[in-house]
């Protein structure tokens, strides 16, 4: 009996499964990452002098941490390893950059989001997006708006009326009303990942801003 059919088609198999399996980790991998880092750090933090990146995996277990008493949590595919970059002036740590990938109207928006060294929203950026509007979100006023504020206050602030709030004084009318939620939640979302799961302050081996 010859059996060389029947374990080539064993190989091939066995060969789509690893392709697969492995173009599904790629497309877990690539759904929050930053496209452009040396562009956009340079933009939101321009005294920086360099920045080091960390890799560091989200778990299941981690993602049902997230506060139940807000209304969106984290999607499968954030559920991998993500890059985090750590922006450095000399010696002292300025700030932190993540990208997050939220659900919007016309699909998905992925942010990229800036963080100070205290941890608190510093700049954010609308990496890509087919919402009408999303060009000019970066050039709004929605930043400022937001700029400084800590994990606790943007949770004790979420609202309906507080979204309404920030789509009116962001100053682009024509922009959809679920990129301002979107980039709210990314930001949200990034404070409390580096805060509560990451823990880079204490990896990096000094305090933040120090």
């Amino acid at each position: 009996m010859n059996l060389f059919p029947f374990l080539l088609r064993v190989w091939r198999w066995s060969l789509l499964g690893l392709v697969l399996a492995g173009a599904g980790e790629v497309g877990a991998q690539t759904f929050c990452s930053v496209r452009e880092p040396n562009r956009l750090i340079r933009e939101m933090f321009p005294r920086h002098t360099g920045f080091r990146t960390e890799m560091l995996e989200i778990t299941a277990e981690i993602a049902a941490k997230f506060p139940a008493d807000l209304p969106f949590g984290f999607d499968r595919r954030e559920v991998t390893r993500h890059p985090l970059f750590i922006v450095m002036e000399g010696e002292r740590i300025v700030g932190y950059v993540q990208a997050r990938t939220q659900p919007t109207r016309w699909g998905l928006t992925e942010y990229v989001w800036a963080l100070d060294a205290q941890l608190a929203l510093l700049d954010f950026r609308v990496q890509r997006s087919r919402e009408p509007g999303a060009d000019r979100l970066g050039q709004s006023r929605l930043a400022s708006v937001l700029r400084g504020l800590t994990l606790d206050q943007v949770r004790r602030r979420w609202s309906a009326e507080w979204l309404q709030e920030l789509q009116s004084r962001q100053g682009q009318a024509d922009v959809c009303p679920t990129l301002i939620e979107g980039a709210v939640a990314a930001g949200l979302k990034t404070i409390w990942l580096t805060q509560e799961i990451w823990q880079v302050n204490r990896r990096s081996g000094a305090p933040a801003g120090l």
